[in-house]
This record gives structure tokens, sequence and C-alpha cells, in this order.
């Protein structure tokens, strides 16, 4: 596989333009612990970004923008940040690295009602101004970037984030039933993540956006498709028009099953989907209704391939994947959600491994 990065090679895959050189690694995003361990030391600056990116194969380097990020308590920037205090999100200590004692913090959001519930609750949440986010982490990284590397910014949280200030059955319930203030939410929080990416799409290298926002189970949606036809959907097409309009990709994350909106999704003016779990989604039967009209990211099997198999039980389903889902063009390879810190290593760098080992076009495996 080529040593130096080259986002072109990944923007033919995301654009469906054919066959690049080689199939891209995709993830949206890697944690601390299994990114320290592939550099041998912390992983927690920007500088170890770049290095940790471009080290392992990607042709990108992912940061976090707006309301993803301060409804996670995170630090500007970079994926996988220390967590800071959130008035949103509620946190809770466990040891979810099985392969390190001690433990760390992990945030959730309440499902029953959250922090706004009523018009004076509406009207004292803080509000982020979208000028006010620290933009100069995009700027510090594409002065960091090599040649031939670019930023994806995730954006994200249309319906999460309105739902997460809500709580999820205070929300889905006001919105079914009509009331203003979910809707008054929803519009709030579009509004806010439309300008977030107009400010990006001003900066020097920004090379895809990416919008990660769950909406779905492994068995179908949250939500009817005609509350996100009326409500959420409208918000991405605004957001994806101005995308489109710069010239750079357009990608949507959701976990679950989403049949029943995919081609809403394309309309909207996604380009890439992004993780097509294997227990929501058969995604040799996307690739055969879709190629060349969305490219598909990721699919090795977080539940149980990466997690519980062995690195040779990786080594193969990367090349299964690869075999049936590369050819044409259309792909990228990854986890299918994220790698958190409970993968083991081993199987992560094998997965890395085996894609730039079968990945070379033309495939012929």
């Amino acid at each position: 596989m080529r040593a130096v990065p080259d986002f072109e090679n990944l923007k033919t895959a995301l654009l469906c333009r054919g066959e690049p050189e080689s199939v891209p690694l995709f993830e949206g995003s890697v944690h601390e612990d299994v990114k320290s361990r592939f550099l041998g030391r912390s992983a927690g600056s920007l500088e170890a970004e770049v290095e940790f990116h471009m080290r392992a194969g990607y042709d990108y380097v992912p940061l976090t923008i707006g309301l993803r990020q301060t409804m996670r308590g995170e630090k500007a920037g970079i994926m996988g940040a220390k967590r800071l205090e959130t008035t949103v999100l509620k946190g809770a200590e466990a040891r979810y690295n099985p392969f390190q004692e001690g433990t760390s913090r992990r945030v959730w959001a309440e499902e029953g009602e959250g922090i706004i519930h009523d018009e004076a609750s509406y009207d004292a949440y803080p509000w982020p101004d979208p000028d006010g986010f620290d933009y100069s982490p995009v700027e510090r990284l594409a002065k960091l970037l090599p040649d031939g590397a670019k930023a994806i910014v995730n954006v994200g949280y249309v319906f999460m984030a309105s739902w997460m200030l809500m709580g999820l059955e205070r929300f889905l319930v006001g919105l079914a039933g009509g009331e203003e203030l979910a809707a008054e939410v929803v519009r709030r929080v579009g509004a806010t993540q439309e300008r977030v990416v107009e400010n990006l799409l001003q900066l020097d290298g920004v090379g895809a956006v990416r919008m990660p926002d769950d909406i779905a189970y492994s068995t179908g949606l949250i939500v009817s498709p005609s509350l996100l036809r009326k409500h959420i959907f409208p918000w991405n097409k605004r957001i994806g028009d101005r995308v489109r309009a710069k010239g750079i990709p357009y990608l949507y994350h959701s976990d679950g099953k989403l049949y029943a909106v995919i081609e809403d999704l394309i309309d909207c003016g996604f380009q890439a989907l992004h993780p097509c779990e294997p227990a929501s989604m058969d995604i040799e039967r996307l690739k055969r209704e879709y190629a060349g009209r969305l490219c598909l990211c990721g699919n090795v099997d977080l539940n149980s391939t990466l997690t519980l198999g062995t690195p040779e039980e990786v080594d193969r389903e990367v090349r299964e994947r690869i075999r049936t889902l590369a050819p044409g063009g259309g792909y990228c390879c990854g986890s299918s959600n994220s790698v958190p810190e409970y993968v083991p290593y081993e199987n992560y760098a094998a997965m890395i491994d085996a894609v730039k080992r079968y990945g070379r076009y033309p495939i012929r495996l």
C-alpha cells in the first residue's frame, strides 16, 4: 500500500467515482488507548493524532466541532479528547477497558427528561454561539498535515442533540404530538449546526464533513420516518447543499437498520454511509441496490470478530469484505462502529494490515 496519504484516493471511493488505487481505511474514531499502544506513547495531542493516522495508513485526521463537542463535554478538536463537565450528559465511572487496571469515565444521556422541558428551561439553556466555537484546531491541523492528507470534521447531532437536551422519551412524545417546544429545539440545533458547517467550509484543510446522528436500533428506526422527513432531514439537506457546493464529500453515520430511509439520506446529499452494522443490515444487499450512488464504509464486525475473534479471524473477515464489496469502488474498510478500548490491540492491527494486504486494485481475491 502507498507509503504517503492520498486523500484523493479516499475521495474517489467516497464519491463512487470508480475504482481508486486501493481500498481506503476508514474509522469514525479510534480510542486513545489503542492509539497510544500503536504509537508507544500518549496520543492526547493534535500532533500525536496526525502521527497515528498517518502511520496507521489513513488519508485523513478526524476532528469534532460543534454541538456534538458541547453535548459530550469535550475539548475542541480531537476525537477521544479529555471529557470536561457538561450539564446535558451524566458521567459514569467503570472499568471499560478489560486490558488495563482502573476505571475511566463515560457520559450518557437521560432517557426520561433532560435539561430542557419547558419554555423557561429552553430560554435558560446556554445555547452556544456557532461563531464562538473554537475552530483553531482545524487551522492548526491544516498546518500539521502532510501533503495529500485532509481533515474530516465530525459535526453531527441534529436528532441526537435534540433528544439529549430534552430526554429521549420527552422529546419523541413531544415531536409525535406536534409540540412546538420539541420542534423549536430541533430548529435551534439545526440552525446552529448549519452555521458551524458554513464556518468550517471557509477553512483550509477540510476534506469532508461527517454527520454522526444515530437514528436507528438494530431492528428499525427509533422514530417514524415521517417525523425524520419533517423535522430532521430538511436540516441534513440544507447542510448537505452547502457541503456539496464546496465539492467535498458529505458522510453520514448512524448505527442500526436504515433501509426505510436510505433513499431519504441520498436525497439529503449524503454520499457515504457508515458503519453498516452486520447485525442491522446486509451490506452485500446495500452494495447491489446502491452501487454508484452511495459509498459503504465499515462492516468489520465489532460485536464478534474484532472483540472476540483472533487476528487470523479478523484477517479472513477483512479479506471477505474486500472480495465482495470493493470491486467497482465505493467501499472503505473498517469496523462496524468504531474502535473502542475493549478491542484487543492485536485485532485492530490485524484489521489495518489486512486492508493494506488485500485492498490493492484490481481486486483479485
